[in-house]
């Protein structure tokens, strides 16, 4: 009967060790995920030449206007002065999806970023121009950052859905990134 007893808690133990191990892999593969996407996304944004925030996807970019704030779900990046080679990042707010598409891909090959994103605030899945002070800028006249806020439901890589309502109640980043050249007059 002893043996019995201590033979079933240590299967337990076992199924309760790989259950945690589930949810610590999940956390590590998408905290390394996200960090190898947003560091490819801090590298383009710092080498942009020139930078427009607008909206739309990859084939429909519209910058936003100059004389209204600097606010859409894409983020279009010129590496060179070459108006024909540029990067788009956007948000399929539809999806939850964060996307990179180049120009030099061919359509409509793009790259996934980031998946699982929610609009838990006003500003999230958006790009922002902000100057010094954190404010958003109106033009693009002084050298300002680029600012993108993610907030995220769900870890992946392993797909793991944990918490209250199967979801981790939430966790965000938030990066800003100086371009090299404000796109400007």
């Amino acid at each position: 009967g002893i043996f019995s007893m201590a033979t079933l808690a240590l299967i337990s133990l076992h199924l309760f060790g790989q259950r945690q191990d589930q949810l610590v892999q999940s956390k590590l593969g998408a905290s390394d995920q996200s960090r190898r996407a947003f560091d490819m996304l801090t590298d383009d944004i710092r080498a942009a030449k020139v930078w427009n925030i607008g909206n739309g996807s990859f084939s429909n970019f519209t910058a936003i206007a100059n004389g209204t704030a600097q606010i859409g779900n894409a983020v279009r990046l010129q590496l060179s002065t070459n108006a024909s080679i540029f990067i788009v990042y956007y948000f399929d707010t539809t999806a939850a999806q964060l996307y990179r598409q180049h120009s030099g891909s061919p359509l409509p090959a793009r790259k996934l970023i980031a998946s699982g994103l929610t609009n838990a605030t006003a500003n999230s899945m958006s790009f922002r121009a902000e100057n010094y002070r954190g404010a958003t800028q109106t033009d693009l006249t002084h050298k300002g950052v680029v600012s993108v806020l993610l907030e995220f439901a769900e870890y992946q890589y392993p797909y793991t859905q944990v918490g209250p309502g199967l979801h981790y109640d939430y966790y965000k980043m938030e990066f800003k990134a100086t371009p090299h050249v404000p796109d400007g007059p």
